[in-house]
C-alpha cells in the first residue's frame, strides 16, 4: 500500500473509536484535562483511559503539558474541523444519495461541514415559505440564486420596496428574463442587481439575507431539486452560503438591458 494511503488507514484507526473521539472533542472544548477527568468522560478506568489517550498523543492530536494535563494540538484542531463534514454527511446520507455536488468548486465541498446546523426541508411550499421569509425579513439585502426565474415582480418589489436594501439575482443565461423582472426594476431601480451566469455553472440555488440562509442542491441528473433543502440562521451555515452566493455572483455579467 502507498505511504500516503497507509497514514490515512492510521489516522483512521486511531479515530475509529466513540471514546477516542469523546476525548478528543472534550480536550478540545475544556483543555488542559487530566488523566483521571478524561477517565470520567467515557466512564472507562484508569488503564483503558490511558491506552486511548496514549493512541491519541502517538497521532500527535493531543500533548501532555508540562502540569501533567491533556491538550489538543493545532493539527488535532484542524483534524476536527474537516470531520464536521463526515458528520453532516453522514447524518445527511440519504440525501446525498440522490443529490450531487460534486460540481461545486472543491474549496466548498471541503467546507460542507459548515452546514451542520440546519433545518431539514421537505417539499416545495417549505422551500418558497422560507424564500419568502427572506425577503420579509430582510433589513439589509436579499440574495437569489437558481437555475431558474422562482421569485420575481410583484412578490419581491411589494416586500422590500419600503426599505432600505439591496436585492441581488443570478439566474442562467439562458433563462428569458421575464416582463416581471421589468416591473421589479421599475418598483426598486437601483436596489436591484440581476446577473446571468454560465448555465452549466449554476449548480446550487441559494435564497439568503443577512440573518438566514438556505440552500438546495441539484438531485443525480443535474436538474435542480426544489423539493428538499436546508436552511439556518447559524453563522458557518450562513458564511458557506454568502461565499458560495459572492463566488458566483463574482462570475456572473450583467444582461445587456433589465
Amino acid at each position: 500500500m502507498d505511504e500516503p494511503l497507509t497514514e490515512i488507514v492510521k489516522l483512521l484507526f486511531d479515530l475509529s473509536s466513540t471514546d477516542r473521539l469523546t476525548l478528543l472533542l472534550a480536550i478540545r472544548k475544556e483543555q488542559d484535562l487530566r488523566m483521571s477527568q478524561l477517565a470520567l468522560k467515557i466512564s472507562a478506568t484508569m488503564p483503558e483511559t490511558s491506552r486511548h489517550i496514549g493512541r491519541l498523543t502517538e497521532a500527535k492530536l493531543i500533548e501532555k503539558n508540562s502540569n501533567g494535563a491533556y491538550s489538543i494540538t493545532s493539527y488535532g484542531t484542524l483534524l476536527l474541523l474537516l470531520l464536521s463534514s463526515f458528520g453532516f454527511l453522514s447524518k445527511t446520507r440519504d440525501y446525498f444519495l440522490s443529490h450531487d455536488i460534486s460540481l461545486l468548486p472543491q474549496e466548498f465541498i471541503e467546507r460542507i461541514g459548515e452546514l451542520s446546523v440546519h433545518e431539514y426541508t421537505t417539499n416545495v411550499s417549505g422551500i418558497l415559505r422560507h424564500t419568502e421569509r427572506i425577503i420579509n425579513s430582510a433589513n439589509e439585502y436579499v440574495w437569489l440564486m437558481a437555475d431558474q426565474a422562482l421569485i420575481t415582480g410583484p412578490s419581491i418589489a411589494q416586500g422590500i420596496s419600503d426599505r432600505d436594501l439591496s436585492v441581488r439575482i443570478v439566474i442562467p443565461k439562458s433563462t428569458h428574463i421575464p416582463e416581471r423582472y421589468q416591473q421589479t426594476k421599475t418598483l426598486l431601480g437601483d436596489k436591484l442587481e440581476l446577473k446571468l451566469l454560465a448555465d452549466e455553472d449554476v449548480k446550487v440555488a441559494i435564497a439568503m439575507n443577512e440573518k438566514i440562509a438556505g440552500v438546495t442542491f441539484p438531485d443525480l441528473k443535474g436538474k435542480m431539486d426544489f423539493n428538499s433543502g436546508f436552511t439556518s440562521n447559524n453563522i458557518h451555515f450562513h458564511r458557506w452560503c454568502n461565499d458560495v452566493f459572492t463566488f458566483y455572483w463574482d462570475r456572473s455579467k450583467k444582461p445587456l438591458k433589465v
